[in-house]
């Protein structure tokens, strides 16, 4: 009895796993110009690794492998062997303070993970006292932050002391590190939110996050106007007169229990909105730069348009002269109105032959199961092949000189990564100079560090095979008659 040995490594942290883990449910072996394929029993029950490289083995008897007209043929005299290199590695480090003070604003929480296998990604979970407030997925050592925000603050009481738990887990969002940080919850200073505000009228709404407003008050020019004690937190709208045409300070003032305050004060004018009490130099500069350039765009886009005319003109002209050079304009008609026109019929042309040349087009297309009838022909041998699986796509108004399609699968029965790929070519310059389609399977269970892959090529334009102007229709692959396979695909004409 022949036996198969296949070698593999795979790469983990110390921990808990599975032999599923470990272990694909499925090998291939390519002996004598033909893949055969292993299928093992591979155990879930969770065990424990320590760190350190181990060599696991596990035997099959249950071999098979596909003629060419695509059935299986079951192998009696072969076992296949699967012998795995396992090294398990350490679990990275979590670097953040364990006592984070007093936090009472929202805020971002700065940490590190350290790690000596930054290829192993994994899962990041954040809990505030037992409730998830946020993930990060498939992710490797970095620097990373924990959002706090005023939605999560406004549940916790003054002075509380609150935990935040770092949750390091694998793909299989197995726990195998957790952090544990404290914090004390701070007394939040009220918000003041400014909605609108003119010369009579102003809107705001006051905002703490600890529901513990006392009272709101409001100024004109330092002069108290109004104390609001009720209805703290509705939006408020206060009416003000002005006298004059000086500018004036409002000034709201919003108050919570523990006497912390914070304030907005608004210069307004019975004329005009003038620049806040607060306008740095810059802020002058700005404005009046804003005045400037909104006049000079304006004689900007006058001086352009006259240019398109042929007439001649720059920002030293004066109003009075730019509108002498439009009536003038009006007078003696368009002298560049032709030469735009053919500019614009050779840039027409360009465009058109352009088109003509290049083209893609992509969608997406859902495989179809061959028949007896449908045949490809393996690259650059007489042999007929009935591939099992197919994709066509109609209606492409051209032929392209690329096609690429690719779906993605994942097995959650026995957790394999599949990435299948098709790719065919027509009229371009090959190596051997010739057409050809290509099928590729590629799949990677999710303990192992590569992909392992399995392809079949055909030669195109034969058979059933084809490449024109209706369309497109090649091989494809189906791992599994109960799934849907949808491939994404591009279609590419530049020849």
């Amino acid at each position: 009895m022949a036996t198969y040995d296949v070698d593999r490594g795979v790469k983990l942290r110390e921990g808990e796993h599975t032999d599923e883990e470990i272990f694909l449910r499925v090998c291939s072996y390519q002996t004598g110009g033909r893949t055969y394929y292993g299928t093992f029993e591979v155990g879930n029950g969770i065990k424990v690794f320590e760190l350190g490289t181990r060599l696991y083995t596990a035997t099959t008897t249950n071999v098979r492998y596909y003629s060419t007209s695509g059935s299986e043929v079951i192998v009696r005299d072969v076992v296949m062997r699967q012998n795995v290199t396992a090294r398990f590695v350490a679990k990275p480090t979590i670097n953040i303070k364990d006592n984070l003070g007093v936090i009472s604003d929202a805020c971002e929480i700065e940490y590190t993970i350290s790690d000596g296998s930054p290829e192993l990604r994994y899962n990041i979970v954040y809990k505030l006292n037992n409730d998830t407030i946020g993930q990060i997925v498939n992710t490797v050592d970095s620097k990373y932050k924990i959002s706090l925000t005023d939605e999560y603050l406004s549940k916790l009481s003054h002075n509380s002391t609150n935990h935040i738990v770092i949750e390091f887990n694998d793909f299989n969002n197995r726990n195998m590190l957790t952090k544990t940080v404290t914090f004390t919850k701070g007394n939040t200073k009220p918000k003041l939110n400014i909605t609108s505000y003119n010369s009579t009228t102003a809107i705001f709404t006051a905002i703490d996050t600890d529901n513990n407003l006392s009272k709101i008050e409001w100024f004109i020019d330092d002069v108290l106007k109004e104390t609001i004690t009720t209805d703290l937190y509705l939006e408020k709208t206060i009416n003000y007169e002005l006298t004059d045409n000086a500018i004036h300070t409002l000034k709201i003032v919003a108050t919570d229990a523990e006497n912390a305050t914070t304030e907005k004060v608004l210069s307004i004018s019975k004329e005009i909105m003038p620049l806040q009490t607060d306008a740095t130099l810059q802020d002058i500069s700005t404005k009046l730069i804003e005045i400037g350039e909104g006049f000079k765009n304006g004689k900007t886009s006058i001086i352009n348009t006259l240019a398109l005319k042929n007439i001649d003109s720059s920002l030293n002209n004066t109003l009075v002269e730019l509108s002498e050079k439009i009536k003038a304009s009006f007078d003696s008609g368009d002298a560049s109105l032709q030469d735009l026109i053919n500019q614009l019929t050779q840039a027409n042309n360009t465009i058109s032959q352009l088109n003509s040349k290049y083209k893609v087009a992509s969608g997406t297309v859902t495989s179809f199961k061959g028949d007896d009838t449908k045949i490809a022909y393996p690259y650059l041998t007489d042999r007929v092949f009935k591939p099992s699986a197919w994709v066509k796509i109609s209606n492409l108004d051209f032929k392209p000189n690329i096609f690429f399609a690719d779906f993605d699968y994942y097995d959650t029965e026995y957790k394999n990564n599949y990435k299948l790929f098709l790719f065919a070519c027509c009229g371009v310059a090959t190596q051997r100079g010739v057409d050809f389609s290509s099928v590729t399977s590629f799949i990677r269970k999710s303990s192992d560090e590569y992909f392992h892959a399995n392809g079949w090529l055909y030669n195109n334009s034969e058979g059933d095979v084809y490449f024109n102007n209706t369309g497109v229709q090649i091989p494809a692959y189906s791992f599994d008659s109960t799934q849907r396979h949808i491939y994404k695909w591009y279609a590419i004409k530049f020849i």
